[in-house]
């Protein structure tokens, strides 16, 4: 019997500082496990449970907020469900509940497809595969798509995982970002304007304590370091910890710290999403980031994780 989230993809890799695991399930993609030897560096689920607040999923082709689920294209207004309802938005994409197909496995990758077929709100036909490997390095994420539609297809993509490190309790770990700005929405969640972070309580150079406060915004303008990437650390006060990294493509990232997610066993934890996106929220309407590929275009960005212990 298939579980609720689908076919579970196990991948393992033996690296100097202990056995990586993750734990890839097939209903959206989703990154269910991550671990370092006994060390969980992601919020798990049960694979027979529901995914919780879009665990680990993969978002495309837009991801946040679309507002009240319609965009404009060639003058027509085209509409998307609402899946927050409070909110009256379509959020993350139309890939959430897709049944992933497996295209390759290995003991330590795997690559998973999904087509993205023509609809009322999204008449275009792309064809999305995500990558998950384990290295030395720790946990890389590469997402490809292709434009098969007649016309440039509107695109974006990011993933929704929520870390921890669990040798620290997640509240008492610290997140660091040098974004410089962040995006201003309203009470839908809708972008209206950005700012810069400097100086405000969203400027996260010096790290912010996990359970100091809830944390829920897209930030962008990210510095890029030397290695190319733009980084967000989720570190202890001894140093251990992630380096959520991801490529230039990925423009913007969500940080999001809410103490109310449902964990496996039912108790209601911290935990801490940090969210590679390449568009800002509600991209199709505003088109900030928003990536137009053409007829046969292809896309490829990455972004990963590496550990610290």
């Amino acid at each position: 019997m298939v579980a609720a989230s689908g076919e579970q993809y196990v991948l393992t890799h033996v690296s100097s500082g202990g056995v990586y695991r993750a734990v890839i399930a097939q209903v959206g993609a989703s990154l269910r496990v991550f671990t370092i030897d006994d060390i969980e560096l992601v919020e798990p689920y049960g694979e027979d449970q529901r995914r919780p607040l879009c665990a680990g999923a993969i978002m495309t082709p837009w991801v946040n907020r679309l507002d009240g689920g319609t965009w404009v294209h060639n003058g027509a207004t085209l509409h998307n469900e609402i899946n927050i309802v409070d909110q009256r938005n379509a959020n993350h994409g139309l890939l959430l509940d897709h049944l992933y197909d497996v295209e390759l496995q290995s003991e330590s990758a795997v690559t998973l497809h999904a087509t993205i077929t023509p609809r009322p709100g999204y008449p275009f036909l792309v064809d999305t595969w995500v990558t998950y490997e384990l290295s030395e390095e720790g946990l890389t994420v590469t997402h490809r798509a292709v434009n098969r539609s007649s016309e440039a297809a509107p695109f974006a993509t990011g993933a929704h995982p929520y870390f921890k490190f669990s040798a620290v309790e997640t509240r008492e770990l610290k997140l660091y970002s040098e974004a410089a700005t962040q995006t201003v929405v309203d009470d839908r969640q809708i972008p209206v304007s950005t700012r810069p972070t400097a100086g405000t309580e969203f400027d996260f150079r010096d790290g912010i304590r996990v359970g100091d406060g809830r944390v829920d915004e897209d930030f962008t303008d990210l510095p890029l370091a030397e290695d190319g990437n733009s980084h967000v650390y989720l570190k202890a006060d001894d140093g251990r910890g992630l380096d959520v990294w991801q490529d230039a493509t990925f423009k913007h990232v969500v940080i999001f710290t809410p103490d109310y997610f449902p964990a496996a066993d039912g108790t209601a934890v911290y935990v801490a999403a940090i969210e590679p996106s390449t568009a800002a929220p509600n991209a199709f309407n505003n088109g900030v980031d928003l990536t137009w590929l053409e007829q046969g275009e292809w896309f490829e960005a990455r972004w990963g994780v590496s550990v610290t212990l």
